[in-house]
């Protein structure tokens, strides 16, 4: 799975060239996902149908919901705009236990899971360093 992540972060890295967008730092994001479904799709991985974008400042955190269906090797990627040099993902089951995190000193933290049956997922995103407030982030699905 990290080697997935280390290809993708290379990947994005050529395409943080500084956009001329109105948004510019939303497009950003849109762009590193781009690039990330190319890398997962060469490992066999497709969209898994649940896209979010947001913004936070420095230390902040967000939760969202995301419906998991059973069998299928779900993967959860972030990525932050280049204000951004970490952000971090935890992905808890309907009880509350933590089922993955990424904790890592990146900007493209992933967690995965393999449900056994569908279900809903809550899953936090915590912007840990953002130099300029706010942030723009991106979460994107892929399965296999």
């Amino acid at each position: 799975m990290r080697v997935v992540s280390m290809a993708v972060a290379a990947g994005a890295a050529l395409l943080v060239a500084a956009p001329a967008a109105a948004d510019e730092w939303s497009d950003q994001v849109r762009r590193l996902m781009d690039a990330a479904a190319e890398k997962f799709a060469e490992n066999g991985y497709h969209y898994g149908g649940y896209t979010h974008e947001g913004s936070l400042n420095d230390d902040g955190k967000d939760t969202m919901t995301v419906r998991l269906g059973s069998g299928m090797n779900s993967m959860l990627i972030a990525a932050c705009d280049t204000d951004c040099s970490d952000v971090d993902l935890i992905l808890y089951d309907a009880n509350g236990n933590t089922v993955d995190s990424d904790f890592e000193l990146d900007d493209f933290p992933i967690v995965s899971t393999t449900p056994g049956r569908d279900g809903v997922y809550r899953l936090e995103v915590q912007m840990v360093a953002c130099s300029a407030n706010p942030c723009r982030y991106a979460i994107q699905q892929f399965v296999k």
